[in-house]
C-alpha cells in the first residue's frame, strides 16, 4: 500500500468526495478544510505548520480518520472540532447549542453601538436571552466599551454548561470591571430585575411553513428547540415574550431581536401591539430583514 502525505490524501478526498461535500458544506473550499483540520490536530495535541507534509495511515484511533469518517457523514465541521469562531474569538460549541452565524455578528455590532453611546457614564445591564454558547454576552463583555452587567439565560441546562466553559476559557480577555451570572429560564420567566438591554437569538423558524428552506445538514445536527416554533403557536410565542420585554426593559431601555426574514416584518407589528414605541426591521449585509429593534420610548 502506498502511503500518502497528508496534503495529497486531502487533495484526492477533496476532488474526488467534492459534489457530496458541497451537497453538506456549501462553498466549502480546500482552504477552509485545512484551517478546520489543522484546528482539529492542534486540540487533539498535534501541533506542526508542517502537519500536511507527514505521512497520513488511516486507523481507528487516528485524529484525522475521525474527522474524515465525520466529513464524509455530512457532520457539520464545528462539531467535528468542537469549536468554532465568531467575532473575533474561538467558542466552544456542541450538538447541544447552535453553530454561530457570521450574521448575528451585526447584533453584537448594534449592542456596542448601543452601549457606547448611551453607557460610557454609567454601567450597562444586559440580558442575552437563550444564550446558547454564550457566544453575545461573552463577545459584548470583550468589546469592552462600557462597564456591564450581564445576566445569561437558556433553556438547556446543557447549554448553560458551555456557555460557563466559554467564559472560564474566555476570562483573561474580559475586564475584571464587568460581572456576568447565568440563569437557567424560559425566555425571562423567573428572572430578577430590569435591564437597559435585552438581547436574544431565539428559535424563529416555522417548523411546517420554512421546513423545506431549512439546509439538511441544519436539520439533521442542530438543536430543533433553539430552532423551531411550532406555527400554530408562533405568533402567540412571540407576543408573550414582547410582553415579558417591556415589562423588564428600563424605560429608555431598547431590545434586539434576531429572526426570520419572512416573519419580521409580522412580528414588528406584534411588537408595536405590545406597546412599544419605536419599532424598527433592521437587514443584514446581504439586504435581508434579519434584526427588530424595539424601544419603549421614541
Amino acid at each position: 500500500m502506498t502511503i500518502k502525505r497528508l496534503g495529497e490524501y486531502l487533495q484526492t478526498l477533496y476532488n474526488e468526495e467534492k459534489k457530496s461535500l458541497l451537497s453538506h458544506y456549501p462553498g466549502l473550499t480546500l482552504h477552509r478544510l485545512k484551517n478546520d483540520i489543522k484546528l482539529h490536530a492542534f486540540l487533539n495535541g498535534v501541533d506542526s505548520e508542517e502537519l500536511f507534509d507527514f505521512p497520513y495511515l488511516p486507523s481507528r484511533t487516528n485524529p484525522l480518520t475521525i474527522f474524515f469518517e465525520k466529513l464524509k457523514e455530512g457532520v457539520p465541521l464545528e462539531y467535528i472540532t468542537g469549536y468554532a469562531y465568531f467575532y473575533r474569538s474561538l467558542f466552544k460549541v456542541s450538538p447541544d447549542v447552535l453553530i454561530p452565524r457570521s450574521e448575528t455578528e451585526i447584533l453584537v455590532e448594534l449592542a456596542t453601538q448601543e452601549i457606547a453611546k448611551n453607557y460610557k457614564k454609567k454601567k450597562c445591564k444586559v440580558i442575552d436571552v437563550g444564550t446558547g454558547s454564550g457566544i453575545i454576552a461573552l463577545t459584548l463583555m470583550m468589546e469592552d466599551v462600557a462597564e456591564l452587567d450581564v445576566v445569561a439565560t437558556d433553556i438547556s441546562e446543557k447549554a448553560l454548561t458551555l456557555a460557563k466553559e466559554n467564559f472560564f476559557n474566555l476570562r483573561y480577555a474580559i475586564s475584571a470591571k464587568h460581572n456576568i451570572s447565568f440563569h437557567q429560564s424560559d425566555r425571562l420567566v423567573n428572572v430578577e430585575g430590569n435591564f437597559d438591554l435585552i438581547l436574544s437569538n431565539p428559535p424563529y423558524i416555522k417548523s411546517r411553513a420554512d421546513h423545506d428552506s431549512v439546509h439538511h445538514q441544519v436539520l439533521s445536527y442542530e438543536p430543533a428547540m433553539a430552532l423551531f416554533l411550532d406555527d400554530g403557536v408562533y405568533d402567540l410565542w412571540f407576543e408573550d415574550f414582547f410582553r415579558s420585554i417591556f415589562k423588564k426593559l428600563n424605560d429608555d431601555g431598547m431590545s434586539l431581536i434576531e429572526g426570520h426574514e419572512n416573519h419580521l416584518e409580522g412580528l414588528a407589528h406584534i411588537a408595536t401591539k405590545v406597546g412599544f414605541a419605536k419599532v424598527e426591521v433592521i437587514k443584514d449585509y446581504t439586504g435581508r430583514n434579519r434584526f427588530l429593534r424595539m424601544r419603549k420610548q421614541p
